[in-house]
Order: structure tokens, then C-alpha cells, then sequence
């Protein structure tokens, strides 16, 4: 979209991928909602792009953002996701050349790409996003091996949370601080395990 000349993009995941004919949707259903919508990101590649192939510590050369963004290797133009029951509405509006057939999805619209000159219907975006650099930071406990130290076991949970606060990601570190409370005990009787965890 940025590299033809596109302002804005919005994107959404469609019901024939996300929601099928026939199956039941959140919270009836395993399915996504009509206004559910994707997290992530549009990054194409690994680790942190201010540092491209090399681990984002301290004093390691970062680039500018601007620099980053004018290269290419992060979009210059706002990306906004939206649920299915949004986008028919935005979809509805298009009324010239017809999407390909691997286009056509399961919305219950005519599926095309482009607006005729004489449709005067516009779509605005209003961006409140600022770019800020954050530390964050990892919490890792080792108990070593007595067997076989160099074999790792690992575990691991995410303490972010994206959509609903610290309710995120709690079945994860539940179990998680369970456990390191269970290994926490054993190891105060002389325990370790055969392999690193």
C-alpha cells in the first residue's frame, strides 16, 4: 500500500478465514467475533528494527526511526485493523474493478479494489500513535542440572499485556509461579533436577 502511493491502510480479517460459513463465533464459538481483530504487527523481520540482526541492549548503535522508516524497514503510513463488521462498510463503498477471485471473502458485499472518480465517498484516519523507545525487561531463574546441566529445559510465560491488562496472560503465570514456587521448595530440601531449568 505505501509502496503505491496509499495514504493510510486499513486492514481486517475476513469471515471466510476467520469466522466460516456455519460456525459459531466468540463468545458462542471457537470463532472470530464481527468485531474482533488482529494484534501484531506488519514487521517483517526479527528482533528490533532500530538495531536490525544484533540484540537491543545498552549502548548498542541504534538507528533513527526516520532513517529506519525511510529505508523501508518499517512503514511510513498509518496500519489499522478492524473487525469484519467494520470493514463492510468500507468495503460497501468501493464500486469499481472487481477483486480477484483469491480476493473474494465472506462478507456479504461485492468484493472490489478501487473507487470510480464519480464516488465522492470519503474515509478519513485519524492517527494519536507517538514512537517511543522503552526498556523492557526479562526475568529469568535457572536451577542447574545435576545429571545433564547442559541440557536445557525451559519455561516461559509473557508478562505483557495487550488488550486487557494484567488479566492477559494470568493462566500462563499462574502456572508459572506455581511452579517456580514447587521448585522454590524442593530445591530448600536439596533437590535438583537431572537436566537445567
Amino acid at each position: 500500500a505505501q509502496r503505491y502511493g496509499c495514504s493510510a491502510l486499513i486492514i481486517y480479517s475476513d469471515p471466510e478465514d476467520y469466522a466460516p460459513s456455519g460456525t459459531l463465533v466468540y463468545p458462542n464459538g471457537p470463532s472470530l467475533p464481527p468485531y474482533g481483530l488482529q494484534r501484531g504487527s506488519l514487521f517483517e523481520h526479527e528482533g528490533d528494527p532500530l538495531t536490525n540482526g544484533v540484540p537491543s541492549l545498552d549502548g548498542v548503535f541504534r538507528e533513527s526511526y526516520s532513517s529506519v522508516m525511510a529505508s523501508g524497514g518499517v512503514p511510513s503510513i498509518p496500519v489499522q485493523p478492524i473487525g469484519y463488521g467494520d470493514a463492510i462498510y468500507f468495503m460497501s463503498q468501493l464500486d469499481n474493478i472487481s477483486a480477484p477471485n483469491s480476493w473474494i471473502g465472506g462478507l456479504n458485499v461485492s468484493y472490489r479494489i478501487w473507487q470510480s472518480d464519480s464516488n465522492t465517498n470519503q474515509s478519513f484516519i485519524q492517527v494519536n500513535n507517538y514512537q517511543e523507545q522503552r526498556t523492557i525487561y526479562d526475568v529469568i531463574g535457572t536451577i542447574y542440572g545435576q545429571v545433564e546441566p547442559d541440557q536445557m529445559v525451559i519455561l516461559g510465560n509473557h508478562r505483557d499485556a495487550w488488550v486487557f491488562g494484567a488479566v492477559d496472560p494470568n493462566s500462563g503465570t499462574a502456572v508459572l509461579q506455581e511452579m517456580a514456587r514447587a521448585f522454590g521448595t524442593l530445591r530448600t530440601k536439596g533437590w535438583r533436577p537431572g537436566r537445567s531449568i
